[in-house]
């Protein structure tokens, strides 16, 4: 494998068939396509228990630690390269790579962590019989097998009682966020400090390395348009106000798509889009030309339409559904 060293060295990318100058944006690209294909379900890498909005570890996959530690190869050269990625790791992976201790607050499945905060809430002394539970825990499998697991030795004889229900929660959260996935979380920690041995890593909170990673999900539209310089245009041209009507009537996932076309990811830094630089830039008269965008800079190209706004619309919207791929004329 290679150094820390070799890896922080700089990475310029390049696709084959396409001609691009990398200034940042080609990498962006690059590691988001990969991304993508790393973290797809379909791999057998990742649990679909929680749907879209959460990425955890398959503990049943027990035939890829080599790629558990790519991915974290990639999560270190993102946050080495200063890249946002698309990924959805729950607080409790940015907690376990600083060393911090997980609690029941840190449960990924929503369900659970309700059920055992109940179960913590609950004063009577006939835990035993209302919850009929002991310290073993089963579930099923992927292909539907019953599993089980004692949470300590003798968990199957042992009930869960208002004197032990707080070792219960605790034994059962060290399992479920630990020991279900201990083989697939170490080889992942291990390509992420490949890269990040030896940083100060250490220095930051959960929510700070997040942000680092996969920037903020909050877009302030106002922030946004108060920080945009424009090139060949002025702030009270046509063309900027049908943008900007296009950017205030868009739904949350296409203005998603036009911060991807016109920034390479669809996130904003940390700070918000108050703190990113971004620069409209005119593309000549009027014409059928699509929208481009330099994804290096954060310059967004746009031919004049004039005041056509139904123009604009129409063009900026497909230039966005399209947006991968680089070229050089």
């Amino acid at each position: 494998a290679a150094s820390h060293t070799e890896l922080r060295k700089s990475l310029k990318i390049v696709f084959k068939g396409e001609d691009a100058v990398d200034a940042g944006g080609v990498l962006k690209e690059f590691m988001y396509l990969l991304s993508h294909q790393l973290f797809d379900p379909s791999t057998g890498m990742w649990s679909t228990s929680y749907g879209d909005t959460i990425t955890w570890f398959n503990g049943d996959c027990h035939w890829n630690d080599e790629g558990y530690y790519l991915v974290g190869v990639l999560i270190g050269l993102a946050v080495y390269n200063d890249v946002i990625l698309d990924v959805h790791f729950p607080r409790a992976v940015y907690r376990m790579l600083l060393g911090h201790t997980l609690g029941l607050e840190d449960m990924v499945d929503e369900e659970t962590k309700k059920g055992l905060q109940q179960l913590l809430d609950y004063d009577g002394d006939d835990v035993e019989d209302i919850f009929c539970l002991s310290f073993e825990h089963c579930w099923r499998d992927l292909l539907g097998m019953e599993r089980r697991v004692e949470l300590k030795p003798g968990g199957s004889d042992i009930p869960v009682t208002s004197d032990n229900k707080e070792e219960y929660v605790m034994l059962y959260v060290k399992w479920s966020l630990v020991e279900s996935a201990k083989q697939q979380y170490e080889s992942f920690e291990r390509g992420v400090m490949q890269v990040l041995e030896s940083s100060s890593l250490d220095l930051l909170q959960p929510e700070e390395l997040e942000l680092l990673l996969v920037g903020s999900p909050d877009l302030d539209l106002d922030a946004w348009e108060g920080n945009c310089s424009y090139e060949g245009f002025e702030a009270d041209s046509a063309v900027i106000k049908n943008f900007w009507k296009f950017v205030r009537n868009s739904d949350h996932e296409r203005l998603l798509q036009l911060l991807k076309f016109a920034t390479g990811t669809s996130r904003a830094p940390i700070g918000g889009l108050g703190k990113m630089p971004f620069k409209i830039q005119r593309a000549g008269p009027n014409s059928m030309q699509l929208p481009t965008s330099h994804t290096c800079f954060n310059i967004l190209i746009i031919p004049d339409y004039g005041d056509d706004n139904e123009k604009m619309q129409h063009l900026l919207g497909r230039a966005v559904l399209e947006c991968e791929g680089f070229g050089l004329q």
